[in-house]
């Protein structure tokens, strides 16, 4: 019987040798930026585990926290004051979840994303291994790692509302596993399901 640990490490090894399709992916699209001054900056961190069928890290925040309590999140919050949002990202990982800076491959940021709660939000993709080392913090009340091919069968809800600008945006809520997805953290996860590789 073969090790779960040494399949995650030649998995690693085996993509390390092909192109990443979801770099190639990142790579061909034109980012999205968003000009926002009023707003408070903020980052997450989108980890894919480099596996066939790639995982996503999300948590379940935790009911203590004074925002956004229960919901289902990236790992990452607020950038501290000149942070890049690539370092603000990883940082939140590592203190939201314990994932290590060093197993963080990162590929690229993603479309600038904002919430009515006044956060203008830049989501960094990453690669992260098969069987990452993780751990709960405060803020964290679960860790989940759905696969993509689980998320990409489920059929969300719509729901139209206004936004802060006054426009109307369609929002995504994907129910997996007893779980709500909703809000900024499905809008993120859709562009991942319907434009990414397969």
């Amino acid at each position: 019987m073969t090790d779960p640990l040494d399949v995650s490490l030649l998995e690693d090894a085996r993509t390390g040798l092909e192109p990443d399709p979801w770099e190639g992916w990142l790579s061909a699209r034109r980012r999205q930026p968003l000009h926002l001054p009023e707003y408070r900056r903020a980052a997450v961190l989108v980890a894919l585990t480099r596996e066939v069928d790639p995982r996503v890290l999300l948590t379940v925040r935790s009911s203590e926290l004074p925002t956004h309590r229960g919901q289902i999140a990236f790992p990452g919050g607020s950038l501290e004051s000149g942070e890049g949002v690539v370092a603000g990202a990883v940082r939140e990982a590592w203190e939201e979840v314990g994932l290590d800076p060093a197993a963080v491959t990162v590929l690229g940021e993603m479309d600038d994303v904002y919430t009515p709660a006044g956060f203008h939000v830049t989501p960094v993709l990453t690669r992260i291994p098969a069987q990452p080392l993780l751990r709960l913090s405060g803020e964290v009340a679960q860790l989940l790692l759905p696969p993509l091919s689980e998320l990409r069968a489920l059929t969300p809800t719509r729901e139209t509302r206004r936004m802060p600008d006054g426009q109307l945006a369609v929002l995504y809520r994907y129910p997996w596993q007893g779980h709500d997805i909703w809000g900024m953290t499905a809008r993120v996860l859709r562009d991942l399901l319907t434009t990414g590789p397969r």
